[in-house]
């Protein structure tokens, strides 16, 4: 989880947050085809923002999430 400060002296204001446990990232590696999807929406109410999810598909050809995280959307677009 990354906080931002705008002050100094002024509590921590919550930027982005990211999710992968090591037993859903390991049961894709050994049980899911090695190919992920990225899927994302917006939120709304109180907490605007970005929700971003990683999918991939198992044995069955249904959906396996890997990871989801909020406020991402704006570090990706800094690394591409």
């Amino acid at each position: 989880m990354a906080v931002n400060r705008v002050m100094f002296e002024s509590l921590p204001h919550f930027k982005r947050f990211y999710v992968c446990f090591e037993a859903l990232k390991r049961g894709w590696k050994e049980g899911c085809r090695p190919i992920l999807g990225l899927d994302g929406f917006f939120l709304k109410g109180p907490f605007k923002g970005k929700m971003l999810s990683a999918v991939g598909r198992d044995e069955n050809n249904q959906m396996y999430q890997v990871a989801w995280g909020i406020g991402l959307d704006i570090a990706i677009n800094d690394i591409l």
